[in-house]
């Protein structure tokens, strides 16, 4: 199990990678779609998705540089929260300094 770390590889030029974390499949498609629409022309986007952290090691298949960890929380369910925490050892500290961020869904405004 390899810890992610936020320079483990070097950038590739004008492209920035997106990974969404979360359990919920239809959540994080409909996300990464807004994403990849909402850059498209500026720069070019690329979004993985994940249900849980460690992610598979370079051997096993290729993964790019990651720039920015979306963990992505669903307010309706308990095994997301779980599987947050569980993924978190996973990343390494530095990728805390502006390069992670929680979303949370299922929340009700109130009045």
């Amino acid at each position: 199990m390899a810890l992610l770390r936020p320079l483990d590889k070097l950038p590739t030029l004008d492209v920035a990678t997106v990974l969404l974390l979360g359990t919920e499949e239809t959540l994080l498609q409909q996300l990464g779609a807004a994403i990849i629409e909402e850059c498209e022309g500026t720069a070019k986007i690329q979004v993985h998705m994940a249900s849980s952290l460690p992610l598979p090691s370079d051997r096993e298949c290729f993964r790019p540089r990651i720039d920015l960890i979306v963990f992505v929380l669903s307010l309706h369910s308990k095994y997301s929260l779980k599987t947050v925490e569980l993924s978190l050892p996973h990343v390494d500290a530095s990728f805390f300094l502006g390069k992670v961020c929680f979303l949370v869904t299922g929340g009700e405004m109130l009045p």
